[in-house]
């Protein structure tokens, strides 16, 4: 059953016919969730309250338009609602710990290569706040472009780009103080 012929027949009342866009999408939507709580245990909650919440909000859906960018930008939400509920974004100062931070030209490249293993990204990319770490995992784990995470997130390409700036400003001070740590208690 091709996409457009099942969200039409969900709109219609056709319960029966979300399982193969759930199918279809289950996986791409957890690793979402994952990057994006820390916890599989979270991801799987949230993906399956993304796909809940989609489902609730079907009649609302277009469906001439693309499916996939509009079930990501609920499950974005869902994340950020998620990590906004629980307390677990840290609580960055914003533009004053970005000032403090060193060359901001330095791409991705530079970024994995501060950290000594994929653990130190991981932990400093959860430690963003939730708008920030919502740009790093589009962008650089989901591989979007600015277009796509701008119609996932529902923001102005422009932001996306000062977002995904700030967040690699950000995640540099991170990793940097992360090494400090580790080099301090080797």
């Amino acid at each position: 059953m091709d996409e457009r012929d099942a969200i039409r027949l969900c709109q219609g009342g056709d319960r029966d016919a979300f399982g193969p866009l759930v199918q279809r999408y289950q996986a791409q939507i957890l690793a979402l969730c994952l990057r994006m709580t820390g916890s599989r245990e979270d991801a799987a909650d949230v993906a399956q309250q993304a796909f809940v919440q989609a489902y609730k909000h079907l009649d609302g859906y277009d469906p001439e338009q693309p499916f996939r960018p509009w079930l990501f930008r609920i499950a974005t939400n869902e994340c950020i609602g998620f990590l906004r509920r629980s307390g677990r974004h840290k609580a960055v100062s914003g533009d004053a710990a970005l000032e403090q931070v060193s060359d901001p030209e330095a791409g991705a490249p530079a970024l994995v290569e501060l950290a000594e293993d994929h653990e130190q990204v991981r932990r400093a990319v959860s430690a963003l706040p939730p708008p920030y770490r919502t740009v790093v995992v589009l962008y650089y784990f989901q591989e979007l472009g600015y277009q796509d995470i701008a119609e996932q997130t529902g923001l102005p390409v422009g932001t996306i780009g000062t977002q995904l700036f700030r967040a690699k400003q950000l995640l540099r001070r991170l990793l940097t103080e992360q090494e400090v740590i580790s080099g301090a208690t080797s």
